[in-house]
């Protein structure tokens, strides 16, 4: 598996990763956004795009990892373990941030797993699913 800096050529690949984005203008219209600002990753199998991220730095001036997708197919493997390590090492502050649903049972673990730490919950962004957030703070940046 490689991680790279995601390319135009890429965002094709990347709408059939995300579910979402399959039907959604706006998700696609982000994916456009972050590859053209060069904030988006992906990891590749072989020549095939297996998931992808992106990071901003619009969270209160620190790193945060705006979104995180792995192909159905290819969950389990590693590769959003290797997604958040590339920002990890790559991110320009010493606090790196992300969030997911209350209901998002596998990227909780994810956080855990990679020593993130609670940081808060903010309700009604979705209707019933509070958004969990998780900071990390970084040796080098």
């Amino acid at each position: 598996m490689k991680i790279r800096t995601a390319t135009s050529s890429d965002v094709p690949a990347m709408y059939t990763v995300d579910h979402i984005a399959v039907d959604d203008g706006g998700r696609r219209q982000n994916i456009r956004d972050w590859v053209n600002a060069d904030q988006a990753i992906v990891a590749v199998v072989g020549n095939t795009v297996v998931g992808y991220s992106a990071l901003e730095y619009t969270f209160f001036g620190y790193g945060f990892i705006v979104m995180l997708v792995v192909k159905k197919e290819s969950r389990r493997n590693g590769v959003a373990t290797a997604l958040v390590e590339y920002h990890e090492q790559r991110c320009t502050t010493n606090k790196l941030f992300t969030s997911t649903n209350e209901s998002n049972k596998p990227m909780q673990a994810l956080m855990k797993n990679m020593r993130y730490e609670p940081s808060g919950t903010v309700y009604n962004l979705d209707e019933g699913d509070p958004e969990l957030f998780y900071v990390k703070r970084l040796q080098s940046s």
